[in-house]
């Protein structure tokens, strides 16, 4: 409480004063904390004090408080000066004569006052006040608080939280109600920040402006002006500029005002960058959010907003874009998406903001803003969502757009020299990463200089950690092994998949498309036991049309969210078909399931939704599983083809084992080759891999022994499985 002592200031030392007199004006109980009198005792002279009481008093009344029997009404003189005004403010009858002698103490330490030189603290109120919009008693409100934090201030009593307005509005001299309505949740004092839930000063949201630590302007604090230097050029995002560009235009255009847009979706996918650029092309000055401090430490929620609305209030409307990047926390909201989860306290990974507060900020916007959130639009509160008046939701990167950025990219760092355009190609195919590490990987690439021929070694050199560090994979691990051929496949039915592979190319062909009187979906179920050759023919179909395969597991789709898988169906669906790319679930039996088998309602409703996608999917879906009994029966009728690939019969085995091992057969081995049973495409890769470095001392009978193990691991595993259940 001796803090106010060390810091000085005029402005503050008033405003003590001020607030003490009022406190001792309209406080008329028992003081149960002397420290209520710590400003007499730290900042006036003792024997003055005294001076005024013994003038003040008769030696009558001091002997008889003197011999009081109550510890806190029994006075000694000769005590510091907050125990003297305790024993004479709870000595009954004193109280008057008390309130006299400190209101005389007060004066003559207010005419004490320094008035030379300019108060830094009064100037920050001052300007705080102004760009708050605050009235006066908030501004009043606003000091004392401050006070009460960083001075010598104390109440008579030690209160609850629920009693401070009451003794607020003894401080300032106010009605109760008055001070009520401005304690107000939606009043400025609370929704802003700057006093906390229970009515106390927040530092953390303007401690450093208001004792004078950070040189920065209040408005330069909160949020900064964009630099153009490095805004893209508007027609770098193609489609996105032309559709949702040109509605984002005029509706800003069109506006009185305010117009509230959301980028969501995809970290990485240039949501920021398209913001700035969309600021440019519109000539307004892009004015973005802070999310740091002068330390480089994030800021609270609190913080952030109040810079929301001090933006709101400064810029002027007609010539500014404000940029709430990085607005997840802010945009989430206590009840937003989570289902059961949320519902029964369980941390759902991330801080929010109470929604209320959320959304008289939106509501309040008199200006353009674009909020950018990599959350997903679920785990936003359907109130906060519905305030938006336009929204784009950014989907991972596809091959093109990494081919614009690559081109980009290196352009900036001037790295044409190193990496042509048949390399961008090939780099924007290979590593699906975002537009941030493509840039951070050619900044190191030209900071280390290489030779042309060590550009490829280097890149990859610094993609592989990278895309490891954000959990990218590798889209060349998705590619057909360089031996691999339909010949001796066994796909039972009397559709080849040669002829699969056509009716595929045929379903990409327009023209084709357009002369159909019903165009069927072209989604393709793979059935068959492990190793038959299933996933190895996606590899083939996307090579043999020239289209990317986007995979799709279990893990990438099932969520822990309510909802969340659903949605993530969605996206898969939606980034194959932007890319143009071959969409393809393996192990689907963990997404289809019989129905009439589930447990719990996200089952169905996951069923449903992926049914729904198949449905409306205008491109090529490939589903693969090794148990298609397991699926809805409802799936069945949705693929166009249902291609059962079994075990290898004779002339299959003999093909993959000459093929395979670059060896012909004898009779004698063939005939011994014939004898295997439930024999696979993959078994033939395992035992390939398994003698590959003694592949020149290994014999044909040898291989077709390891082909036995194979086998035998087959029927052992059969044979393990439990009464009652079959392979």
């Amino acid at each position: 409480m001796a803090r106010f002592k060390q810091v000085p200031q005029n402005f503050l030392y008033r405003r003590l004063l001020k607030h003490f007199g009022n406190m001792v004006k309209n406080y008329n109980d028992d003081c149960r904390d002397d420290d209520f009198f710590a400003v007499v005792r730290n900042c006036f002279d003792h024997n003055k004090g005294v001076e005024l009481v013994e003038a003040a008093y008769s030696p009558a009344e001091l002997d008889e408080m003197a011999k009081a029997r109550s510890r806190v009404c029994r006075l000694d003189l000769s005590d510091p000066l907050d125990d003297v005004f305790c024993a004479l403010w709870n000595n009954e009858g004193s109280r008057d004569k008390c309130r006299a002698v400190l209101d005389a103490a007060r004066a003559y330490m207010e005419a004490d006052c320094d008035d030379k030189g300019e108060d830094v603290m009064a100037r920050r109120f001052a300007e705080l006040s102004r760009v708050l919009k605050l009235d006066a008693l908030e501004a009043e409100m606003l000091v004392l608080s401050y006070v009460c934090d960083q001075t010598c201030f104390c109440w008579p009593v030690r209160l609850e939280d629920r009693d401070k307005p009451l003794y607020y509005a003894m401080a300032l001299d106010r009605s109760y109600d008055e001070v009520m309505k401005a304690l107000a949740p939606n009043g400025k004092l609370l929704r802003l920040g700057l006093l906390d839930c229970d009515y106390d000063f927040n530092r953390r949201t303007l401690g450093r402006f208001i004792d004078g630590t950070s040189d920065e302007t209040i408005e330069r604090r909160f949020y900064a002006k964009c630099d153009e230097k490095d805004v893209l050029p508007w027609e770098y995002y193609g489609e996105l500029s032309a559709k949702d560009g040109e509605v984002l235009k005029r509706m800003i255009a069109a506006s009185s005002g305010k117009c509230n847009i959301l980028l969501y979706g995809a970290p990485g996918t240039g949501k920021t960058s398209f913001a700035r650029s969309l600021a440019k092309v519109l000539g307004r000055a892009a004015f973005e959010v802070r999310q740091g401090d002068d330390d480089g430490r994030n800021m609270k929620s609190e913080a952030r907003m109040m810079g929301i609305q001090v933006c709101n209030w400064q810029e002027d409307p007609a010539t500014s874009l404000m940029i709430v990047d990085e607005a997840d926390e802010l945009l989430r909201g206590t009840s937003g998406g989570f289902g059961l989860f949320g519902l029964f306290g369980f941390d759902t990974g991330g801080k929010s903001t109470e929604k209320g507060v959320m959304n008289s900020i939106l509501d309040e916007m008199n200006m353009p803003a674009v909020w950018i959130s990599n959350t997903s639009a679920k785990m936003m509160d359907e109130s906060v969502r519905r305030r938006f008046d336009y929204s784009i939701c950014f989907e991972r990167l596809n091959n093109a757009q990494r081919v614009a950025i690559w081109r980009n990219q290196v352009a900036k760092h001037s790295l044409e020299a190193l990496v042509g355009e048949e390399k961008i190609e090939k780099f924007a195919a290979k590593y699906e990463t975002s537009a941030g590490g493509i840039s951070t990987v050619l900044a190191n690439v030209k900071r280390m200089a290489p030779a042309p021929e060590e550009v490829d070694e280097l890149v990859a050199t610094l993609m592989k950690p990278h895309c490891r560090l954000m959990g990218v994979k590798d889209s060349n691990n998705f590619l057909p092994a360089k031996d691999y051929s339909l010949d001796g496949l066994n796909i039972k039915g009397k559709v080849s998949l040669e002829r699969v592979v056509k009716a595929a190319r045929n379903y990409l062909n327009a023209d084709f498309a357009a002369a159909a009187e019903d165009r069927p979906r072209m989604n393709v179920l793979l059935y068959g036991p492990p190793g038959t050759g299933k996933t190895e023919f996606v590899k083939y179909l996307g090579r043999a049309l020239d289209r990317r395969v986007v995979v799709m597991k279990g893990s990438d789709i099932l969520g822990m969210y309510v909802g969340q898988s659903e949605q993530n169906i969605a996206d898969a669906f939606r980034r194959a078909e932007a890319e143009h790319a071959i969409l393809f679930f393996d192990e689907v039996d963990g997404l289809l399931q019989d129905r009439s088998n589930a447990s719990h309602n996200w089952e169905v409703t996951q069923v449903n939704e992926l049914l729904q996608q198949m449905e409306n999917f205008d491109g090529i879906m490939v589903a693969a599983t090794n148990f298609s009994k397991n699926l809805d029966p409802a799936t069945m009728r949705r693929f166009t083809f249902k291609l059962e690939f079994g075990y290898l019969d004779d002339a299959g085995k003999k093909s993959f084992f000459e093929r395979m091992f670059k060896t012909t057969l004898t009779d004698e081995e063939a005939a011994e080759l014939k004898t295997l049973r439930n024999l696979a495409p993959g078994d033939f890769r395992t035992v390939r891999q398994e003698q590959f470095y003694l592949a020149d001392e290994v014999t044909n009978l040898e291989r077709i022994e390891a082909l036995k193990d194979e086998c035998r691991v087959k029927k052992d595993k059969r044979q393990s499985l439990p009464i009652g259940f079959a392979c």
